[in-house]
């Protein structure tokens, strides 16, 4: 399974990718930045597991655009997927809302992060928070069916998680333009 990775910066012969999974990993980072050192073209690997970032230094030759790169990266002994520097203009935007949440909001927010991160982990990233909490309020809602019929919470509960589910899940504009990518590039 490939590790999904951000394109937190490129020039032509360098390339800074965040992998969120692997922040603080640091023999995961080793092990992928030493697949990654073996690929043809690439000069310099180094990686800071305190940001999980990996810092690729290649040959702009060798590699004349970011999607050759990719190929290569994808296909390498640590499969990464890229996706484009949305990630980072997403994260900017979203540094300067957080100075104006308050402390309380803040703390929530790591916590469920956090538990999101864990659970991910533990699971072999086959299993999210999106995923479990839809599906836990959805067995609520036949829960509070078996003991009240005559009540419409079930009901509630189940749209609730049903509707939950699918708006957690629907694909990003940025998701959807690679997935347009990847078509365009099949059909050649």
């Amino acid at each position: 399974m490939a590790l999904d990775a951000y394109v937190h910066h490129h020039l032509p012969g360098r390339l800074r990718l965040r992998i969120p999974a692997a922040k603080g990993e640091t023999d995961e980072l080793r092990e992928i930045s030493s697949a990654i050192a073996r690929a043809p073209g690439i000069t310099q690997v180094e990686f800071n597991p305190i940001t999980g970032s990996i810092l690729i230094q290649y040959s702009p030759q060798h590699y004349r655009s970011l999607k050759a790169l990719e190929a290569v990266l994808g296909g390498s002994a640590a499969p990464i997927a890229l996706t484009d520097s949305y990630q980072t203009h997403y994260r900017s935007g979203r540094r300067s809302r957080v100075r104006g949440r308050s402390l309380a909001a803040r703390r929530i927010d790591a916590f469920f992060r956090q538990l999101d991160h864990e659970i991910r982990v533990a699971t072999d990233n086959e299993v999210d928070l999106k995923f479990i909490l839809p599906f836990g309020v959805g067995i609520l809602g036949l829960l509070a069916l078996r003991y009240s019929s005559t009540t419409p919470l079930w009901l509630t509960l189940l749209i609730f998680a049903f509707n939950s589910f699918l708006g957690l899940h629907a694909p990003t504009p940025t998701e959807l333009g690679i997935t347009a990518e990847l078509a365009q590039l099949e059909g050649d």
